[in-house]
């Protein structure tokens, strides 16, 4: 039996439950807590997908340094019982009802429809066509992560068409059933933290540093505002 859809079913729920405890928890410390809890169940529905740099990132920054922070200013400010409105209160929670209500019928609406006009659906529909020739769309697909990745029509050819069909084969003379399974492999390879890393700092270089000093700019900006004058000594 495969294990993968009980693990997705296993971790999906452990994200829901975890989400839920976030906003259930009066205290804030176990809201934090249990939104680390939701990160890890995160983590592992990306190492479902393949996605294993994301699933990293996932643990490293969010789960370990964004909610050490978080549980620092928590800490630092001293957050305990907070009094409540209660006239603001009822409002603010007849808001939260009305868009739980909206999320949730948004929910229901994706997932009825999650297998209709789909690329999922697209290429499940390919598949059952089975034989022919590569088509449009899936060229289409190709070309987009040929793009993305920083990929040449050389290099799938000859490093990941050959895992697919013959060696002699090029993308143009696959048939749509090689070209399927060829978008599911590039979609595999893609995620690994090589291909990643080679993506961010050549196409994604520019915003990759602006991201940088705007977290710099942000923690200068924390420290003067938590940076406090020392009592001048009365002479």
């Amino acid at each position: 039996m495969n294990a993968e859809p009980i693990l997705f079913i296993a971790f999906g729920a452990l994200a829901l439950i975890g989400a839920v405890a976030v906003i259930g928890f009066k205290n804030p410390v176990y809201s934090a807590i249990a939104l680390i809890v939701t990160f890890f169940a995160q983590a592992g529905l990306f190492i479902l997908l393949g996605a294993h740099f994301v699933a990293a990132v996932q643990v490293i920054v969010y789960a370990g340094a964004i909610m050490v922070l978080f549980l620092f200013v928590i800490m630092l400010l001293n957050l305990g019982s907070v009094d409540v409105d209660r006239p603001k209160a009822g409002i603010a929670k007849g808001a939260a009802v009305i868009l739980g209500i909206v999320f949730a019928l948004e929910g229901v609406y994706i997932a009825v429809n999650a297998s209709k006009g789909t690329a999922v659906a697209r290429v499940k529909r390919e598949s059952a066509v089975g034989g022919g020739s590569i088509s449009a769309m899936q060229l289409k697909e190709l070309n987009k992560i040929q793009a993305t990745y920083q990929l040449t029509r050389d290099e799938i050819d000859t490093e990941y068409v050959p895992k697919v069909a013959a060696a002699d084969k090029t993308v143009e003379d696959l048939t749509a059933d090689e070209a399927r399974t060829l978008i599911q492999t590039l979609q595999g390879e893609m995620g690994k933290t090589e291909r990643i890393g080679t993506v961010l700092f050549s196409k994604f270089l520019l915003p990759f540093e602006v991201t940088s000093l705007i977290l710099l700019a942000a923690l200068i900006g924390v420290i003067a505002l938590v940076k406090r004058e020392e009592p001048k000594e009365v002479s």
